[in-house]
């Protein structure tokens, strides 16, 4: 253990008073180590706001509970040497906070900055870091995991030798929501109660990095199902109690959604576009409950208490039926959707491009899953040929991951709307009253990007075997957080990205090889990528082009931009030296990996306007910025 600014070990305990809630966290000092000890011991009685009572009931702790505690002494920081390091604290059975080791003021008169924070962890924060990962547990259900979703923090600044107890305020730094349900018309409070209804919450981050200094969270993970807190209990005729602690994060609209089951049917609550996660602040949804229909109305209120929080947002459920309606569906965020049940994946609807020996069409096309939870790509069935008329719907569709071919059967049936997915995991396009279809939900599949505290969202397209962000990469920042440098001109051995008038992304060769510019799973193509999608549309640039071309020079023609496979690629030209405003809405160049992966090539993909031929250009490394678009691997 350290020991620095005159730091004592005491014998005895220390004791933390606690008359509400508390946290504290870990120490450091350097055993068999002569120092001049103070005699004034440091001693804290910390609280929490009054009726707010997610930690355990009435606002205290239990024995056993872990706290801790960070001192820096004068002006240091975080990332500097501190004067206790991640200080740990038991509660007794007594009531007093225990630490083996006991801690006294600075004998210099030095001051202290006290930081603090619930729940304990013994990995503390690394010297020369101000960050710790937190995390909110998935089984909320449990009243451990619940207690420790709950993340508070407690600071004060200038911190003088003294015998009183300093007084620490704690803070939520989590966002709750309380869910409640209200009975519809015609229906008994009692009776909803009597089917035990039970709730998860899906589609958020449960995992993030939390820094000290800048009072953030950043490098969000672990997307998973949560199951909320408490038991239902009826309260001024409504159903109360259930609660649940989330993570602050972005939002995204028709991604996050609440699963109701109750008397063995399924309800769904998309969250509203104003809804979002504060630090500090709580929510109630209120969903009213009609057993007879499939849809239930809900809305997002705000709650005035002790978690702040004061505003009101509305949203209405989405009906869960046994059967995806694909006119409903607009691909416009994606072209892809994930069909859920239950929060699991158990199809996929894709809009996508069919090129067969007999004609080529965009198709509505959906896919099974395989055991292993990914999607079954041999097995799909055409829902409707877009701008295809007559009995010519229904066709299968069975893609060979080996040589990437396409194998085609005719169908013989009308356009139809909606998709069923059955117990046994297969997808039908109609059902007898014998069949066990399942209760399903479409929602379009994104992916969504964590950089910093910022999450981006990519749409989807699938082409062939391959499926591609539907958008160019736009990040400024690496992976872990990190700031990738804004750079004017491209020179030898530069690093960093350029930014065109209209706000397009150019990148670097050292960007694009760089293994923190790319989200998880995802990668810059190399030419074996590029070739199968060349392969598949025939070479057909048109096929990959959207948005509005224009001639190289003046007078000259323009080939046709049909996009037609939703690759969505848009001329946003190249960056030679410097950005060239004369090659935008003319020219496209992505950045190309070799065959080994681990440089870039000779020659990137390249397209322009006056051509419907996918053609190759000089890359350039030194004195050229491109484009990238990454390919899931």
């Amino acid at each position: 253990m350290k020991t620095c600014h005159n730091l004592s070990v005491g014998v005895g305990s220390f004791i933390l008073c606690c008359t509400m809630f508390a946290a504290c966290v870990n120490h450091i000092s350097e055993e068999g180590k002569d120092v001049n000890n103070g005699d004034i011991p440091l001693k804290f009685v910390a609280d929490i706001h009054e009726i707010m009572n997610t930690r355990v009931a009435n606002n205290s702790f239990e024995e056993g509970d872990e706290v801790g505690l960070f001192a820096l002494a004068g002006t240091t920081t975080m990332q500097e040497e501190r004067y206790a390091d991640n200080l740990h604290f038991v509660r007794s059975s007594t009531g007093e906070f225990v630490s083996d080791e006991s801690v006294y003021y600075p004998d210099d008169g030095v001051t202290l900055n006290l930081i603090s924070y619930y729940p304990y962890q013994k990995s503390g924060v690394a010297m020369g870091e101000s960050s710790m990962q937190v995390t909110v547990a998935t089984t909320q259900n449990k009243p451990d995991d619940y207690s420790h979703s709950d993340f508070l923090v407690a600071s004060k600044k200038e911190v003088l030798a003294s015998k009183d107890a300093v007084a620490l305020t704690y803070n939520h730094q989590f966002f709750r929501m309380k869910i409640v349900l209200v009975p519809g018309e015609g229906e008994n409070i009692e009776e909803i109660l009597s089917v035990k209804p039970t709730l998860s919450v899906s589609g958020f981050y449960t995992k993030a990095i939390y820094d000290f200094q800048k009072k953030t969270f950043f490098a969000y993970s672990e997307e998973k199902d949560i199951t909320p807190a408490g038991e239902w209990e009826i309260k001024d005729g409504r159903l109360v109690g259930k609660e649940l602690i989330l993570i602050p994060q972005e939002t995204t609209v028709g991604y996050q959604y609440i699963t109701l089951e109750a008397a063995g049917k399924l309800y769904t609550s998309l969250l509203p576009l104003t809804f979002q996660l504060e630090s500090g602040k709580q929510r109630e949804l209120e969903i009213t409950f009609v057993s007879a229909e499939d849809i239930l109305m809900s809305e997002m209120n705000g709650e005035i208490g002790d978690w702040e929080g004061t505003e009101v947002d509305h949203t209405e459920s989405v009906i869960l039926h046994k059967y995806i309606d694909v006119s409903e569906l607009t691909f416009e965020k994606s072209n892809v959707y994930k069909v859920m049940h239950s929060g699991k994946q158990v199809a996929e609807i894709c809009k996508e491009y069919l090129v067969t020996p007999d004609f080529s069409s965009q198709a509505i096309v959906a896919y099974p899953m395989k055991e292993d939870d990914s999607v079954n790509l041999s097995q799909g069935i055409v829902a409707q040929l877009l701008g295809k008329s007559g009995k010519v719907n229904g066709g299968s569709v069975s893609w060979n991951m080996e040589d990437h071919s396409l194998t085609y059967v005719n169908g013989t049936l009308l356009a139809r709307n909606n998709v069923y997915v059955l117990a046994d995991g297969t997808i039908s396009l109609s059902v007898a009253m014998a069949d066990d279809a399942l209760s399903v939900l479409a929602l379009e599949d994104v992916v969504r990007d964590v950089r910093g505290g910022v999450i981006h969202n990519y749409p989807l397209v699938k082409i062939g075997t391959q499926y591609w962000m539907r958008s160019n990469l736009e990040a400024s920042l690496y992976v872990d957080g990190s700031s990738i440098a804004r750079l004017d001109t491209v020179a030898a051995n530069t690093t960093g990205y350029l930014l065109s008038d209209t706000g397009y992304y150019f990148y670097t060769a050292n960007v694009a090889l760089s293994a923190k510019i790319l989200p998880t799973h995802w990668s810059i193509p190399d030419w074996e990528d590029w070739n199968i999608l060349k392969d598949y549309l025939k070479g057909e640039a048109s096929l990959l082009k959207s948005g509005n071309w224009l001639p190289l020079k003046p007078g000259e023609q323009v080939q046709p931009a049909t996009n037609l496979s939703g690759f969505n690629a848009v001329p946003v030209g190249m960056c030679v030296g410097a950005f060239q405003a004369d090659y935008e809405k003319k020219h496209l160049a992505y950045w190309t990996l070799d065959n080994t992966n681990t440089a870039i090539d000779t020659k990137v993909f390249y397209m322009k306007s006056d051509t419907n031929i996918i053609e190759e250009s000089n890359a350039g490394v030194d004195t050229k910025a491109f484009a990238i678009r990454c390919i899931r691997k």
